[in-house]
C-alpha cells in the first residue's frame, strides 16, 4: 500500500498516523473537516505531528491505496459519501476503505453500497476496545466481501484483526451491543457518584459496591468512566443515537439507551465548561471538586 488516507483527525485518526509513521509508512494524508479552523484541536494535533493535511476529502483520497474512515458516528454517513465521490471522480478505483465509526449496522450497509458503486472495496471495521493505548494492535472485527482481502494486503500493519463476517453488518452489531453497556455504564456511574457527593455519602455507596462487583477499585473507576463521559460525551451521545437505532432494527424499545444518549450529552455540556488538563487524568477527588465549584458558581 503506497499512499494511505486518514479522514478524520481525532483520537484514532491522530493515533493511526502516529502509529504508521511508525511503521515506515510515510506517504500518508489526512482531512478533517475541522481543518478549516486552523485553531480547531484537529488542525493543532496535525501540525504538532507534522501530519500533511489535505484540503478536502477528494484531495486526500487521490491515489491513495488506502482509506481509514474515523469520524464522528454522527459524520460517517457523509464521510462515505464524500470518499465514494473523490473515489468516481479522482480515483483510484478498488481502495480499500476501512469504517472504523461506531454506527448501526443499517447505517455500515449504507456507507458500503456508496463506497461500492464508486469502484472502492468497503471494509466494515468494529473497534472492539478504546482505541489508546493499543493502536493498530487494538482488536477490530472485519466484515464484509473484501475484509480477507484486506486483511492479507494489510499484514505489514500487524493489525489485531479478524474477518468476522463476509457480510457488513453483523460485526457492527457486536460493536453497538457491547455499547449499550459500555456508554451506560459510564452514564450511570456519573449520575451515582455526583449524587453521592451531593449528599455527603461517596465513600460509603462506592465502598457497598464492593459486594456487587469484586475486584473493582470504584474510586479509580468511576474517576476513569466520569472523565470519559465529561471529554467524549458528545462523540459517545453520537454513537448511542446509533445504537438506539441498532435496537429498534432489531424490534425492541432503546428505553435505557435514550437515557444515555441525554446523559452523554450532559457531561458534554457540562466538560466543556472544565479544565480539561483536569479531567484528564480521571482523578474523581478532583472531578467532583471542579463540578461541586461550577455547581456553586451555577446557583
Amino acid at each position: 500500500m503506497r499512499r494511505i488516507a486518514l479522514i478524520g483527525y481525532g483520537e484514532v485518526g491522530r493515533s493511526l498516523a502516529r502509529d504508521l509513521r511508525a511503521k515506515g509508512i510515510d506517504d500518508l494524508v489526512a482531512f478533517d473537516v475541522a481543518f478549516a479552523d486552523p485553531a480547531s484541536r484537529a488542525s493543532r494535533a496535525a501540525a504538532e505531528d507534522r501530519t500533511p493535511v489535505a484540503e478536502s476529502t477528494a484531495a486526500a483520497v487521490r491515489d491513495a491505496d488506502l482509506v481509514f474512515d474515523a469520524v464522528t458516528a454522527g459524520s460517517a454517513l457523509d464521510a462515505a459519501g464524500a470518499i465514494a465521490a473523490a473515489i468516481a471522480t479522482t480515483g483510484p478505483r478498488g481502495a480499500f476503505v476501512v469504517d472504523m465509526n461506531s454506527v448501526a449496522p443499517a447505517t455500515k450497509v449504507a456507507a458500503a453500497e456508496r463506497v461500492e458503486a464508486a469502484g472502492g472495496r468497503y471494509v466494515e471495521a468494529a473497534v472492539m476496545s478504546p482505541w489508546p493505548p493499543k493502536g493498530l494492535r487494538t482488536p477490530l472485527l472485519l466484515g464484509g466481501p473484501h475484509a480477507a482481502a484486506f486483511l492479507g494486503a494489510a499484514g505489514a500493519l500487524d493489525l489485531d484483526a479478524q474477518v468476522y463476517a463476509d457480510r457488513i453488518g453483523p460485526a457492527s452489531s457486536v460493536k453497538m451491543c457491547r455499547s449499550i453497556m459500555v456508554k451506560g455504564v459510564e452514564a450511570i456511574a456519573m449520575e451515582c457518584v455526583t449524587a453521592a457527593d451531593a449528599y455527603g455519602v461517596l465513600d460509603d455507596v462506592l465502598a457497598s459496591l464492593k459486594d456487587l462487583f469484586p475486584g473493582i477499585v470504584w474510586t479509580d473507576k468511576a474517576g476513569y468512566l466520569t472523565s470519559r463521559a465529561l471529554i467524549h460525551g458528545r462523540r459517545r451521545a453520537e454513537e448511542m443515537r446509533e445504537v438506539c437505532r441498532t435496537i429498534e432494527d432489531a424490534g425492541f424499545e432503546p428505553v435505557m439507551t435514550r437515557s444515555t444518549v441525554v446523559v452523554q450529552d450532559r457531561a458534554a455540556d457540562i466538560g466543556a465548561t472544565l479544565d480539561r488538563a483536569k479531567v484528564e487524568p480521571g482523578d474523581l477527588a478532583a472531578i467532583l471538586a471542579m463540578l461541586r465549584d461550577r455547581r456553586g458558581r451555577r446557583d
